[in-house]
């Protein structure tokens, strides 16, 4: 219903993940940029960061699969973490790093991170810079760790949480994050749970917002 007024056309989501499949049918000419800042390799199709990629901007009307929140959406997969195992994967602060300055240069205009951990200096500062140029930031809430984990703990960034998940003492929104289908690599779908895919929902509804007021600034966005 919602994507009879916004679609998030022309707004410019950062997805700082592991890899994403860029060739999945759910996602072919979703995605404007594709970089790897993990190692000097082409990027990959990975399992999670492909997951958050279509709940945000899946394309709609396709006869397959699902609708992205915002489905008119560009994306820029912009990979920093790397799968270990089938569910999991690891991130630094270095791949981090580089990946949150090539959004900023790149003017993306809603930041996604769908990871937590420990508080980092260095990144603090780039997403204190983010946040100064408008960017809306959005990042999971892992409740294991104090806070509700870093970034999600910083100020400025809309922390989300599942309504699965169990209480935290950083302000988050609560997102369904139960039986979500979401893409995979190698072009089929699957149902996710989480924190993570709690947030990708959040990004996605902010790039709705800020197709219809794309000057608003964050504490009316937050609103």
């Amino acid at each position: 219903e919602l994507h009879r007024y916004a679609t998030g056309q022309g707004i410019r989501i950062a997805v700082i993940d592991s890899g994403v499949d860029a060739d999945h049918p759910d996602l072919r000419g979703q995605v404007a940029i594709n970089r790897n800042f993990v190692d000097a390799g082409p990027p990959l199709a990975e399992t999670h960061g492909t997951e958050v990629a279509g709940i945000i901007a899946a394309r709609a009307g396709n006869g397959i699969g699902i609708a992205g929140i915002a489905p008119k959406a560009r994306l820029l997969a912009l990979r920093a973490c790397w799968q270990q195992g089938a569910a999991s994967a690891q991130c630094n602060s270095f791949t981090l790093a580089k990946a949150l300055q090539f959004a900023i240069s790149n003017k993306a205009q809603v930041l996604n991170l769908s990871l937590g951990g420990a508080p980092d200096v260095l990144l603090a500062r780039l997403l204190d810079v983010a946040l100064q140029r408008g960017i809306t930031v959005v990042a999971a809430v892992d409740p294991r760790l104090d806070g509700g984990g870093f970034p999600a703990s910083h100020p400025g960034v809309l922390a989300v949480t599942g309504t699965q998940s169990g209480a935290t003492d950083t302000p988050a929104f609560r997102v369904a994050g139960n039986g979500v289908p979401a893409p995979i690599p190698g072009g089929g779908w699957t149902v996710v749970d989480g924190s993570s895919f709690a947030a990708a929902q959040l990004s996605g509804l902010v790039a709705l917002v800020r197709q219809r007021a794309p000057r608003l600034e964050n504490a009316p966005m937050r609103a």
